[in-house]
């Protein structure tokens, strides 16, 4: 019997006891302008825990967020050394009401944002750009794999799998970086299966790809509750608000609802 998406993420070979969601065929005509060689946006989007300090994390007059996680440690999650913090309100229909230097991203982090680096990660997509997505697990936390769902699209599974090198034990952005100048991160287009929620192997990658074609403000995150509470999550935005239709007379507007603090 096979297994589906196995754990040990050894895909690079044909196996008997178990199939990689890369191995699979897409039943349904593939986008031609997937399978192109080069995608119009590609993204590498390394993915780990922060471990707090006690004498960090309980500071006087801080709050920081956290999970209390087996074996007692305090962590914090992070997709390309930002934390993910919700906005105060909707960009979709508010987006005058946000404050610019709330968004942030892996090319502009704020100067002030420390280990945790938390603000509102968006990463924008011309639209109908044809966009890959490199996730690349450094959370290497034995039998675990992260979930990781797109809102607003199906996206095609086009690689999936660990370091071909056997002498890297733990990959990272930069091994993963350094593989893929070298044609090492092996894509498959061979009508590469339709997903919008796919399993990272622990201590490897997923490459997936997509057809920007959904103008808005798309939630990509880890599945697992308690890594979106703390933050393991990101904004893809498509287009621009010229690519959307205008916000309703009279419709609902919401904000953060917190009462002014003056610091002591």
């Amino acid at each position: 019997m096979a297994v589906l998406n196995p754990l040990d993420a050894i895909c690079n070979k044909p196996r008997k006891d178990a199939i990689c969601v890369s191995q699979l065929r897409n039943a349904k005509k593939v986008d031609q302008a997937i399978l192109q060689e080069r995608p119009d946006v590609k993204i590498f989007l390394p993915f780990r825990f922060y471990f707090w300090k006690p004498q960090d994390l309980f500071k006087v007059h801080t709050y920081n967020r956290f999970l209390a996680a087996t074996g007692g440690d305090h962590v914090i999650s992070l997709i390309d050394e930002i934390s993910f913090q919700f906005p105060p309100s909707p960009p979709l229909s508010q987006p005058d009401d946000i404050d610019p230097n709330q968004f942030c991203n892996g090319d502009n982090r704020p100067p002030d944002c420390g280990p945790t680096c938390e603000c509102t990660h968006t990463v924008d997509i011309p639209l109908n750009a044809i966009v890959e997505v490199v996730l690349v697990d450094e959370v290497q936390s034995p039998n675990l794999s992260h979930p990781f769902h797109l809102h607003g699209f199906s996206f095609n599974v086009v690689g999936t799998g660990r370091s071909p090198d056997q002498n890297v034990k733990k990959i990272n952005l930069k091994h993963a970086l350094d593989l893929d100048r070298r044609g090492l991160l092996h894509r498959q287009f061979n009508l590469p299966p339709a997903k919008d929620t796919i399993a990272v192997p622990n201590n490897g990658y997923v490459i997936f790809r997509f057809r920007a074609d959904n103008p808005g403000y798309w939630l990509f995150h880890c599945h697992f509750l308690f890594h979106i509470v703390i933050g393991m999550n990101l904004l893809i935005h498509v287009g621009t608000e010229g690519d959307l239709p205008p916000v309703p007379e009279n419709f609902p507007t919401c904000g953060h609802h917190l009462p002014p603090i003056t610091p002591h």
